[in-house]
């Protein structure tokens, strides 16, 4: 190709570049551009000081910041949504629209009642900035207790009625403070707490041993211990006991869930039923609320272990499945077992979407 004077060798290039995309000022290899030939158009979220770190705070305290941040595009920057890591988080923005060169604030809020040690908690912006669509702000800090609880709640899990079962919940404070644990006190019958002399790591206080009577009965089993301190941040503490107590017959799943069926379409979970006595087991009539829930028992080991399968059939109508099945059997204390039924039958069309 010849080219002939030099102005037309310039408007040569120059149209060879605008075919390829790419303007004047902007180089072809990595496509960035020269400040001053080409200038960014849209809303641009700029935050300085994006993380927070509030230092040492006692438990219980809530911490506050306010985030700032300028728009430093040439649009309105769009504040769409703010969303927090947890609950314990609450973040309120003071303007949703901020036009540009305007600073913005976000007021960010972290209640440390239920924290203890180094936390951090986020904060999500989502904005219409179209190269930094969302933003993240960070609280973040250390959370000091006066008095310490481990476990702050005492799950006891599954508990086999009749079956010895302690365990232990600490109750510490740093040993140089002239603290007191004056007072524990629980109020179910059920359980028993006993207390004795603690020392962890610098760190001194109680031990207590929590135990659950071999004849406490079947069903959930809730507690609340109270310990009273010295304390003037925490002169009362409350401890929940959370558990159930499973008699000689265990069932599993204690509760079925058939989920969404298809209208015309049959299903079937099984329940295994386990005997932990030392009496063989015997069941008797299984019976169904639903009659569109058939149950079929099968004897895998004689006197102690059976599996129960619950049929759902296929010319069941639309609509939610609520009922139980119950299993008589010849044992003394547990004659009686009831298992929920839970589900929904959708129609043919809507489930195969």
């Amino acid at each position: 190709m010849r080219f002939g004077t030099p102005a037309a060798l310039v408007l040569t290039v120059l149209c060879s570049l605008a075919c390829l995309g790419v303007a004047p000022g902007v180089h072809a290899e990595s496509g960035s551009s020269t400040p001053d030939t080409v200038a960014f158009i849209g809303p641009r979220m700029q935050v300085d000081a994006p993380v927070f770190d509030f230092g040492r705070v006692e438990q219980g305290e809530q911490v506050t910041h306010d985030f700032r941040f300028i728009n430093q595009g040439n649009r309105d920057l769009r504040v769409q949504s703010v969303k927090t890591s947890c609950g314990c988080t609450a973040a309120v923005i003071a303007a949703d629209t901020i036009p540009p060169g305007t600073e913005g604030t976000i007021q960010a809020t972290f209640d440390t009642q239920r924290f203890a040690g180094q936390k951090a908690k986020d904060i999500r912006v989502h904005t219409n900035d179209p190269l930094r669509p969302v933003t993240t702000l960070t609280l973040r800090g250390e959370i000091t207790v006066e008095v310490q609880v481990q476990p702050a709640q005492l799950y006891l899990g599954r508990l086999q009625r009749g079956s010895p079962v302690t365990r232990t919940v600490t109750v510490l404070y740093d040993e140089n403070k002239s603290l007191e644990i004056s007072h524990i006190t629980n109020a179910n019958p059920a359980i028993s707490v006993r207390a004795e002399d603690a020392q962890v790591e610098g760190k001194k206080g109680k031990a207590l041993r929590v135990s659950v009577s071999k004849t406490v009965p079947r069903g959930p089993l809730n507690d609340t211990i109270t310990v009273t301190t010295t304390s003037q941040k925490k002169p009362t503490i409350s401890i929940p006991v959370v558990g159930n107590v499973e008699g000689d017959i265990s069932v599993s799943p204690s509760q079925v869930s058939f989920g969404v069926v298809r209208q015309g379409v049959g299903e079937t979970r099984t329940v295994r039923i386990k005997n932990r006595s030392a009496q063989p087991l015997g069941i008797g009539q299984v019976r169904s609320s639903l009659d569109n829930v058939v149950p079929e028992l099968t004897e895998v080991t004689p006197g102690k272990e059976f599996e129960l399968r619950l049929h759902i059939t296929g010319d069941t109508e639309p609509g939610r499945i609520r009922g139980s099945v119950e299993v008589m059997t010849d044992h003394p204390e547990e004659t009686r077992l009831t298992i929920p039924l839970f589900g929904i039958v959708a129609a043919a069309q809507q489930a195969s979407r």
